[in-house]
């Protein structure tokens, strides 16, 4: 792999890091200032590493263990961008998440989020996420 884009994936590979509870400090070195963050099922974009940490605060409070590990990072230089295909795991222990109570349940979930980078900081993350799967463990549907 040429450097730029060994570059471009050690990045993303430090960046998605954030998705371990308690490491959203991560972004204090990664995100651009104007960081703009969106999945599908947020709902909002959200703009800026600080606004962004509370949202992330906000999912390590339904998952205090929520561990991701990354199945797939895929950089392209040519456009400063890197895909990663990744799934996270966690047991879902405090607040009505999509309806459902507390369950203690253990959940894996996956999903693909692209990155840009400029200047050797993130830009954008956008990305998808298999919620089905994650309310269906979750227990929503009998």
């Amino acid at each position: 792999m040429e450097k730029g884009r060994q570059t471009l994936a050690k990045i993303a590979e430090t960046y998605m890091q954030v998705w371990n509870a308690g490491k959203e400090d991560i972004l204090d070195n990664l995100a651009d200032e104007k960081l703009n963050v969106n999945y599908p099922h947020f709902e909002k974009t959200y703009e800026g590493a600080a606004v962004y940490k509370s949202m992330l605060k906000m999912t390590y409070d339904y998952f205090p263990d929520l561990e991701i590990t990354l199945e797939r990072v895929i950089p392209h230089s040519k456009e400063n961008c890197v895909t990663v295909l990744w799934q996270y795991t966690g047991t879902h222990k405090n607040g009505n998440l999509f309806g459902v109570e507390p369950s203690g349940k253990k959940v894996t979930v996956h999903g693909m989020t692209l990155l840009e980078i400029e200047n050797g900081l993130v830009k954008s993350e956008r990305g998808v996420v298999d919620n089905l799967s994650l309310v269906m463990e979750l227990g929503a549907f009998p």
